[in-house]
């Protein structure tokens, strides 16, 4: 009678839990901001969980892997959930750990762990947050624009590296920032000295740069606030510079007024700024949602570009260059509906403002552009031998199709000549080379509460790594 009695008590207590997690999560955040975690299991923990409970998800064989045949390797998959319920965001090496910045600026660091166990840990780094005023924006628009307020506003990217008039590493970080006297947003970038490599401190965010035109959340109708279309790729192109990609916000002349062709301001565009003197000018032009940037060891930058349905786009940036978008592209019209459509006779399926008939004649063209859906996001150039058969080869990621994809590329020639997907089943935000010759991704968030971003290491399989 007593063990039923303390068994009932116990479960009103989880049940209790649960109610007050869902209608608290402002105060999950908070209770999660003071603990530490190990991940080498598939799913975060909830509330409260016994040690025996812990011990077992910690075990070994409850670290998710998965093995994959490509043309050249096989592959293993390692995932690790981050601590955070957080969209976009960036991945970067530190050292023999991955960095990693939350769309909300939380930062954490995936490193080697002693424990037998657990392979790796997350340790979280307690550091001044960026200052976008996004708890701002979503309370002054989350009633206009929704779910797309907290989903959409934060940071972008981040980049890592050394420059050579600075004593430390410097981290960049691109995020929407918003003016709250003008009700209005830009995209920004900020940095931030790494003090100390050992606890992993860094100096307070400074902001370098902002987009000089200050957006209105209905500067689009379908939809407003359209920060899908953000871009905010980031890549140090030489010792002062750092280049930045940005979206045109689906201001494409449809369904806003056309931005990507107008110099007059910075949207679709390539900005390279001047990390010293903080000076910038529009690097490229015709953009309408670069994804996106890389930077290979020949200074060729490559671009991965979402276009309007069947016409995501990987370029070859050169200063100056117009790369044509609203006027030129190879997709079609992306809207399932007729609101395009000014006359009957319209082709539906033609997108309503290209002036090449498909044919990207007189802009720049893209080295490829995929005649299916793949929902383009990060890119690298492959630059190791730990895969042997992937060297100089472009392994791109995506969202919609849930692969990766590994294009073979002749640098004389500029042309693709061999092209392999490998499916994840996930949507990847970001990929980055690690300095041993694997890969690691990020992916996005899910739908769900508990379903957190992954970071995804990729490994030669262990049959291999014996040969």
């Amino acid at each position: 009678m007593k063990k039923t009695l303390l068994l009932t008590l116990w479960i009103i207590s989880i049940l209790i839990s649960t109610v007050w997690t869902f209608e608290n999560p402002e105060k999950i955040i908070k209770f999660k901001n003071i603990l530490k975690y190990d991940f080498s299991f598939k799913k975060i923990f909830v509330s409260l969980r016994s040690k025996t409970t812990e011990e077992k998800l910690n075990a070994k064989e409850d670290i998710k892997i998965v093995q994959i045949d490509t043309a050249y390797n096989h592959i293993e998959l390692e995932f690790f959930p981050v601590p955070v319920y957080s969209s976009y965001g960036g991945i970067a090496q530190i050292d023999d750990s991955i960095l990693y910045l939350s769309g909300d600026s939380d930062l954490f660091l995936l490193k080697k762990n002693d424990n037998k166990k657990i392979k790796f840990k997350f340790e979280e780094i307690f550091s001044s947050r960026i200052d976008n005023k996004k708890k701002l924006f979503i309370e002054n628009n989350e009633k206009i624009v929704g779910n797309y307020a907290e989903r959409f506003f934060g940071v972008k990217d981040i980049l890592v590296d050394n420059f050579s008039d600075f004593k430390n590493k410097l981290l960049f970080a691109s995020s929407l920032q918003y003016n709250v006297s003008d009700d209005c947003y830009t995209v920004g970038v900020y940095y931030s000295e790494i003090i100390s490599m050992d606890d992993f401190e860094i100096s307070k965010w400074k902001n370098i740069f902002s987009t000089k035109k200050c957006l209105k959340v209905d500067l689009t109708t379908n939809p407003r606030f359209a920060a899908a279309s953000a871009g905010g790729r980031l890549i140090k192109i030489d010792e002062e510079h750092i280049l930045l990609s940005v979206g045109d916000f689906y201001a494409d002349g449809v369904n806003g007024p056309a931005m990507s062709q107008n110099l007059s301001n910075m949207y679709g565009k390539t900005i390279k700024i001047n990390i010293k003197n903080l000076d910038y000018e529009i690097f490229s032009y015709g953009h309408r949602n670069p994804q996106g940037l890389f930077i290979d060891k020949d200074s060729n930058i490559f671009s991965t570009e979402h276009g309007p349905t069947y016409g995501d786009e990987l370029n070859l940036i050169f200063k100056n260059n117009n790369y044509g978008w609203p006027i030129a592209t190879y997709g079609t019209n992306y809207k399932s509906s007729d609101a395009y459509v000014k006359d009957a006779n319209d082709n539906k399926k033609e997108w309503p403002l290209d002036i090449t008939k498909n044919t990207h004649n007189s802009f720049f063209k893209p080295l490829f552009s995929w005649g299916n859906t793949i929902g383009i996001s990060n890119l690298i150039v492959y630059e190791n031998d730990y895969f042997p058969k992937w060297n100089k080869n472009l392994i791109i990621s995506t969202l919609v199709s849930n692969q990766l994809i590994r294009l073979v590329i002749d640098y004389k020639k500029k042309s693709i000549i061999y092209s392999e997907n490998i499916k994840l089943d996930k949507r990847i935000r970001d990929i980055i080379e690690m300095n041993d010759g694997r890969i690691a991704l990020l992916t996005d968030r899910g739908k769900k509460l508990n379903e957190n971003p992954e970071i995804i290491i990729i490994s030669k399989r262990a049959l291999e790594k014996n040969n």
